[in-house]
């Protein structure tokens, strides 16, 4: 009789019930454990305009009728390198149990070799523009919203199964906002004084920014590492929960003279620590990078987040070997590390 068993699936809804337990229990305690946990129930969600353009196959392990592990395989036909198929690895959680870890990783290994996927990256919950990556020192009580949850033993059950790091990353703070604003004040008002425009989201003008964001993000990013561009729906559906909490976000897009939108900038407050503004993401057209205007972006965020009064401004889940990351720099200091993984087939 087998120790294990283990039930393969797409969306049933009393499996992925099974999965959201496992993450209840691994998690239990977890400050961020239910804000995580609302975003895997989205994402998996077969609402998820996604899914029509990816397929996805689920395994799900149990012990003595306890679930103890899932992992999913995924394969994004957009997803290629050099016209090869990329597979991808995703909702992954597991009990520290090398033997199941095992069973369910190449569960999803031998399901993309079979689908002709020459490599396989993870952990990406279906594409880089959801969650991803493996956290390298989780804390149960040091987290903020928008990190990755995963258990700091996720990187060697991988490296176990021949997976590699091919990507670095770190989130950094910074709580001395005068660190910041009088070096980046006088970029922001040559650009006020260049003609440019910075513009805040509101409900008026939330969907036709997002999906400008969109297309400046998709020119700024298209080089990345499982960078893909994705669907108006699929983009929409990952912000709709934006514009319901515009009051709890900070959206910004700079304009040139012209009228042209060329840099963006978005930011939280986590709910959970109402001090702390969580800066997501800064962008800036490639022609437009080292001409002041992220300068200025980062002026007008930091300045309101002071007016608002945030104590913490954390810069989340940066590429190793951005500015950012590149220490020593005023008032900064790295907080997280993580990692992206990949094995060749």
């Amino acid at each position: 009789m087998n120790e294990y068993e283990i039930k393969e699936y797409e969306f049933e809804d009393n499996l992925q019930e099974d999965f959201i337990s496992l993450m209840k229990t691994i998690y239990d305690g977890y400050t961020y454990r239910d804000y995580h946990i609302a975003v895997i129930k989205k994402t998996i969600s077969k609402r998820n305009p996604s899914f029509g353009f990816v397929t996805i196959r689920n395994f799900i392990a149990y012990k003595e009728g306890i679930v103890v592990g899932h992992i999913s395989a995924i394969i994004d036909k957009r997803q290629k390198d050099n016209n090869s198929l990329i597979g991808i690895i995703g909702f992954y959680e597991c009990i520290d149990d090398d033997k199941i870890s095992s069973l369910l990783i190449n569960k999803a290994i031998d399901y993309l070799h079979e689908n002709k996927c020459v490599r396989i990256r993870g952990p990406i919950n279906v594409s880089i523009w959801s969650t991803y990556r493996f956290v390298v020192d989780q804390k149960d009580n040091d987290s903020f919203i928008l990190e990755p949850l995963t258990k700091n033993y996720y990187i060697k059950q991988f490296s176990n199964e021949g997976f590699k790091v091919i990507e670095k990353y770190g989130s950094a703070q910074r709580i001395d906002f005068n660190t910041i604003l009088p070096f980046v004040k006088t970029d922001y008002e040559f650009i006020l004084n260049e003609g440019y425009n910075i513009k805040t989201l509101d409900k008026d003008n939330f969907t036709q920014g997002i999906l400008s964001i969109k297309e400046m993000v998709q020119e700024i990013f298209r080089d990345s590492n499982s960078f893909i561009e994705i669907s108006k729906g699929e983009y929409l559906y990952l912000y709709e929960d934006y514009e319901r909490m515009l009051d709890q976000t900070f959206i910004q897009i700079i304009s040139n003279s012209d009228g042209r939108d060329v840099g963006f900038c978005t930011s939280i407050i986590d709910p959970l620590q109402k001090q702390t503004i969580v800066l997501k993401t800064i962008g800036v057209l490639p022609e437009y990078q080292g001409k002041r205007v992220g300068a200025a972006l980062l002026y007008e965020q930091h300045k309101k987040a002071q007016e608002l009064g945030a104590t913490k401004e954390i810069y989340a889940l940066i590429k190793i070997g951005n500015i950012i990351t590149k220490l020593p720099y005023p008032g900064i200091e790295v907080i997280r590390k993580y990692v992206l993984m990949e094995k060749d087939l």
